[in-house]
C-alpha cells in the first residue's frame, strides 16, 4: 500500500501541471484518503466512494474537445500521448490504483503503478533529452535510464527505507517539488503552455 501511495503522490506532478481543476480536486481528495489507508486507517468505504466519483470524472472528461484542433496535424488522433490530458489522466489513474489497493491489495497493482510512473517520467526524459532514439542490439547492455527515472528509482528505495508513513509522504512530496519544473518544461516543449 505504501509503495503504491507514494508512487501516486510522486506522479501527481503530471496532474498538477497538465490536469483540469476537477482532476486536481479529485487527486487531492484521493491522495489524502490513500495516505490515510497507508497509515492503517479504515477508509475502504470512502475509497470506494471516491473511486465511483472517478468514474463520473472520466465521463465528464471524455466529452472534452481538446483534441479537435489537432486532428490531422500529428496531434491527438495520431498519438494519445500527444495531448496533455493523457498525462493528467495517467496521474489520476495512479491515485485510483492506490485507492483500490485499500480495497483489494495486489502486488500486480503495485507493479503496474511503478511501471506507469517510470514510463511517464521516461517520456519526459526523452523529450527533454532532445528526443534522440537509442538502438540496443541483442547482447548489448541497456543504456542507463534518464535522470528522472533514476530519481524515481531512488525515491522507491527511500520509501522502502522510511521508518514511518509520514516520512514516506514527505519524501514523495519533496519528489513532486523536485520534478514539477521538468514536467512544466516538458509541457512547454510540447507546446501545451
Amino acid at each position: 500500500m505504501l509503495l503504491c501511495t507514494a508512487a501516486a503522490q510522486r506522479g501527481s506532478a503530471f496532474c498538477r501541471v497538465l490536469g483540469s481543476a476537477e482532476q486536481q480536486s479529485w487527486l487531492d481528495s484521493g491522495l489524502e484518503l490513500a495516505w490515510s489507508a497507508a497509515a492503517g486507517e479504515e477508509v475502504a468505504d470512502e475509497c470506494a466512494e471516491l473511486l465511483d466519483a472517478l468514474d463520473a470524472l472520466d465521463v465528464l472528461d471524455a466529452g472534452d474537445d481538446e483534441g479537435e484542433a489537432y486532428e490531422g496535424h500529428g496531434g491527438y488522433d495520431d498519438d494519445p500521448t500527444a495531448r496533455p490530458g493523457f498525462y493528467a489522466d495517467q496521474a489520476v489513474g495512479l491515485v485510483g490504483e492506490a485507492l483500490a489497493m485499500s480495497i483489494r491489495p495486489s502486488a500486480e497493482r503495485v507493479e503496474t503503478v511503478l511501471k506507469t510512473l517510470r514510463t511517464l517520467l521516461s517520456m519526459v526524459d526523452f523529450k527533454l533529452g532532445g528526443e534522440k532514439p537509442v538502438i540496443v542490439r541483442g547482447g548489448e547492455p541497456r543504456p542507463a535510464p534518464g535522470p528522472l527515472v533514476q530519481r524515481e528509482e531512488d525515491a522507491e528505495r527511500e520509501v522502502l527505507a522510511a521508518p514511518a508513513v509520514a516520512e514516506a509522504q514527505e519524501s514523495a512530496q519533496a519528489f513532486v517539488a523536485e520534478v514539477t519544473p521538468s514536467v512544466e518544461e516538458f509541457a512547454e516543449a510540447s507546446h501545451w503552455d
